[in-house]
């Protein structure tokens, strides 16, 4: 796992994480330093008589320490891996201690674990008492989607003129009985009606377009039964319903490659934090998503940074088009990359796409893309990228990093990788011969 300084940065919880590894980069506040081929560890002077002690795992992303912090990774484990990747003639090839060795055997040995449990699910998975378990909620369902459709019966007699006048409980009340009626993906579809109200000019075709989106999830979930099982997959996550942990890995094949972080995203609401990491396999040439999420601080049990190779098993959560899925067992250390991953020529190959991918699964939102030969741009506020054909494509506004991916571009065309929602791209990283020039820090 040889990870440069800017991948070590992204992994911070918070910039005062950051900060407090930043001044423990030196190595004379550490009395012992050292690696072997599978582990970096050291012992950190702290303010009590003992020093903590320090390890990560350098073929499977984490690490462990002593210190009482409940941030992940703490200040200690990154202040360690800044040392490695800034000073590593500080960090001398040895035998590791018995406290890591110790710690390295348990990974093993609760990833094992975790392998048999998975398979043990497969095996004894109760197919008739799930349907049972599907029955009851989707009666209950179908009861709060009824009455949603009353309620948008309502806005189209009444109209949305006064929509921008209408107080906020307006529509909060409507999306808390979705939440009732076990349909938080509904109420979620109320707020974001709301919150097209304001988008300035325009809003009432926004509106329009979201009232339609909302009746199209409704006519799905009275038709459910008749619907192909993969599309009931896509319909049941975005009602909230998706299938639990479990249920998808004592269910789906499991899907082996080398995977390499191409994009990340970070979202907090109400102090939990949302992590979005992209994948793309070498072998298998799929993209995939792993959505985690963490309350608090932005500490996620496993590390993962743009750029970073791991040989793993995932699981996708049935769809007719797959992208999101769940590692199945302990990520491991992966060769690099021996040949870059594909990237669509052109704008119009985007479009088609996106197309494609909403054909089979009308409630998509994003779509993955990579494009090759874009040239980053600034024009009347807004920011774009031009493909070789001369055709520009506007690029999400209000991000301040875009200036750093002209930086990295000089203006030249380079290659892009990010979440395209049919009408803007939202650029997560920029790639130079197979490693990342530019990775977003949202």
């Amino acid at each position: 796992m040889n990870l440069t300084t800017d991948q070590i940065v992204a992994m911070a919880p918070d910039d005062a994480s950051l900060k407090a590894a930043r001044s423990l980069t030196s190595p004379a506040k550490w009395p012992l330093l050292g690696q072997s081929s599978d582990a970096l560890w050291g012992e950190c002077q702290g303010s009590g008589s003992k020093p903590y002690q320090v390890s990560v795992d350098l073929t499977s992303p984490g690490s462990k320490c002593t210190c009482p912090s409940r941030k992940f990774p703490c200040k200690h484990a990154l202040g360690l891996l800044l040392i490695a990747a800034e000073k590593p003639a500080s960090v001398h090839q040895s035998d590791p201690p018995p406290w890591v060795t110790d710690w390295l055997t348990s990974r093993r040995q609760k990833s094992e674990k975790k392998v048999a449990a998975a398979s043990q699910n497969r095996e004894t998975a109760d197919p008739e008492a799930a349907a049972k378990r599907t029955a009851k909620r989707l009666a209950r369902m179908k009861e709060g989607g009824e009455e949603l459709a009353r309620w948008l019966a309502d806005q189209v007699r009444g109209g949305i003129a006064d929509y921008p006048r209408k107080p906020s409980s307006f529509f909060t009340a409507i999306a808390a009985r979705m939440v009732d009626a076990q349909t938080p993906g509904l109420g979620n579809e109320i707020s974001r009606l709301e919150s097209m109200i304001h988008t300035g000019d325009g809003w009432p075709r926004h509106v329009l377009g979201q009232l339609g989106r909302i009746y199209l999830l409704i006519e799905a979930l009275r038709r459910f039964e008749s619907l192909p099982v993969p599309l009931q997959a896509d319909l049941r996550a975005e009602l909230g319903w998706p299938l639990d942990r479990e249920e998808v890995l004592a269910t789906q094949p499991l899907v082996q490659d080398n995977w390499t972080v191409l994009g990340q995203t970070y979202a907090e609401r109400d102090k939990l934090w949302e992590r979005r990491t992209w994948l793309w396999g070498q072998t298998t040439r799929k993209m995939a998503l792993l959505l985690e999420f963490a309350y608090g601080n932005r500490s996620f049990a496993i590390t993962l940074a743009v750029g970073m190779r791991i040989k793993a098993s995932l699981a996708y959560f049935p769809s007719v088009f797959p992208l999101r899925a769940l590692l199945a067992d302990e990520a491991i250390g992966a060769s690099p990359l021996s040949e870059p991953f594909p990237a669509y020529p052109d704008f119009d190959s985007c479009l088609n796409a996106f197309a494609d991918a909403l054909s089979g699964n009308p409630w998509l939102r994003t779509l993955p893309v990579a494009l090759d030969g874009v040239t980053p741009l600034l024009r009347d506020e807004f920011w774009l990228l031009r493909d070789l054909t001369g055709t520009e494509l506007r690029l999400q506004q209000g991000d301040l990093e875009k200036w750093q991916l002209l930086a990295e571009s000089s203006g030249r065309p380079v290659r892009v990788f990010g979440e395209f929602n049919g009408r803007e791209l939202r650029v997560l990283s920029s790639w130079e011969q197979g490693s990342p020039a530019f990775v977003a820090t949202s």
